[in-house]
């Protein structure tokens, strides 16, 4: 009887166990199930902390400022005037970024990209709110939070487009390069630019385009309409990328062009009327810069420098974007689609786009008082993709068609361009912001001077003077690290 009772005992015991084993079971498979459902959220979540994790603020770039400010201005004022901070955008060095015009201080910068993170400082002053402290005053925490919810922001769509095209794990090593191993990282996602709107707009572009495709939706071509508007008084030099757009809703969408034309006009009238009530032109403070664009056979020289050169040189700071020509043959030698000529189209205003700024006299500028190539930042979207062409060609779906003795040799091509160019964006990102001043002035001479390289000096001048490592959220949220440096 005693036996019997025993043997019970351990079947009912394996029983609850195998229970219990099956429920551990059972939930790492909903776990696993909803990351690899929501995976695009994750990957937000973890781009944004990861652009979060700085060392301070040793300096901000002039530019910046107004679009930093402005969304204070509409939460707290409902205007577009900077006269509630007249005295601090005094200073000399940032006073040029704020015009007096019809007796108000405005923006000399198009307002699109303060007004599209609004809803970030928004988000900042509610919580506040709710939490019964002082609304947020550090300006320079919340825009940088601000700037890194666009770039992860674009990180999440690039990521999107890349499982649209090619394998998830190419999709996947696609995002980390767009994200840490370009400008995306150390210009994009440390301040409010410009250009980090201009890479979110553009890949949110494509990735309307790649829907439109798998289901066909006016929907979508309103909202690239809307997209469209904002890119153009956004930065209205990077206009020339939206030839591929125009090509494949001429191309492949003309009975929903009145769709596009809606959604561009909603979106363009309120920064049409903006700029003409304001500076009376439609593109703002920026038309006064016509007169800096000049021809001339200067320009060969500008278009090579704004490539190679050693310190504002686009593949000098992103080495494994040289990855990305060879991603523009595949496309053009595959399988013919709206996609793929979408993306060709890309190539020639990739080419009007930098020969653009060659015409630009202060064409060197673009690495001025900012970490690399600024101007062609821009780009880096449709480069990343064509580099995931490539990577797609050699380690995804194209695989098969690729020698495999050869293939050892292509990864320690690709690891070794990924690296290097981790390592370089990595530089700009920790140490750029404490270098010196004369290390973020540029010439045309120093452009190409490879004995005064930034990127150099940036270490050896900036690691020093770190002020601490920081890991923002978003104020009122305490850091997660806050480690000051006592003299940095």
């Amino acid at each position: 009887m005693a036996k019997q009772k025993n043997k019970k005992s351990e079947k009912t015991e394996r029983s609850s166990g195998g229970g219990a084993d099956f429920s551990l079971t059972a939930l790492k498979e909903k776990l696993i199930s909803y990351a690899c459902r929501y995976d695009f959220l994750l990957l937000g979540i973890i781009l944004y902390l990861a652009y979060n994790f700085c060392t301070g603020f040793g300096w901000i770039s002039g530019d910046v400022f107004p679009a930093s400010i402005l969304p204070i201005a509409l939460l707290k004022n409902h205007n577009v005037y900077f006269d509630f901070v007249a005295s601090s955008i005094s200073n000399p060095d940032i006073s040029y970024a704020f015009p007096f015009v019809n007796g108000h201080y405005v923006s000399f910068f198009p307002i699109v990209t303060p007004v599209l993170v609004t809803p970030v400082y928004a988000a900042s002053y509610i919580l506040s709110a709710l939490a019964g402290v002082t609304s947020p005053n550090n300006m320079y925490i919340i825009a940088k939070c601000a700037a890194s919810f666009l770039a992860a922001l674009a990180g999440v769509l690039i990521y999107l487009t890349g499982k649209e095209i090619f394998t998830r794990r190419i999709a996947l090593l696609t995002t980390f390069i767009f994200a840490f191993a370009t400008s995306t990282w150390s210009i994009s996602s440390q301040a409010l630019w410009q250009q980090g709107t201009v890479e979110l707009l553009l890949i949110a572009l494509i990735y309307l385009a790649v829907k439109n495709e798998r289901q066909s939706s006016a929907a979508y071509i309103f909202l690239m309409g809307i997209l469209s508007a904002l890119f153009v008084f956004n930065r209205p030099p990077e206009s020339i990328l939206l030839i591929p757009v125009l090509v494949y809703i001429v191309w492949y969408q003309r009975e929903k062009i009145p769709w596009y034309l809606a959604g561009g006009v909603l979106a363009g009238l309120p920064f049409l009327y903006y700029n003409y009530s304001i500076f009376g032109n439609a593109f703002g403070g920026y038309a006064e810069n016509l007169a800096l664009f000049t021809v001339n056979t200067g320009f060969i020289g500008h278009y090579l420098g704004l490539l190679f050169s050693p310190n504002v040189g686009l593949f000098v700071y992103c080495p494994v974007l040289l990855l990305s020509i060879a991603g523009m043959y595949f496309v053009w030698k595959g399988r013919v689609s709206p996609i793929r000529t979408l993306v060709l189209a890309a190539v020639p205003a990739i080419l009007l786009d930098i020969l653009l700024y060659s015409f630009f006299g202060p064409w060197s500028s673009s690495a001025e008082f900012c970490y690399g190539l600024r101007f062609l930042t821009g780009l880096v979207p449709v480069l990343c993709l064509f580099t995931g062409f490539f990577l797609d060609e050699w380690f995804g779906h194209g695989k098969a068609r690729h020698q495999s003795q050869k293939k050892p040799a292509v990864i320690a091509l690709v690891a070794a361009l990924v690296i290097v160019s981790v390592g370089i964006q990595f530089v700009g990102t920790f140490f750029y912001g404490w270098s010196s001043t004369s290390n973020k002035s540029m010439t045309d001479e120093r452009a190409w001077n490879a004995t005064d390289s930034v990127i150099i000096r940036s270490y050896t001048e900036g690691s020093p003077r770190i002020a601490g490592i920081f890991w923002f959220t978003l104020p009122p949220v305490p850091p997660l690290v806050y480690f000051p440096i006592t003299g940095g």
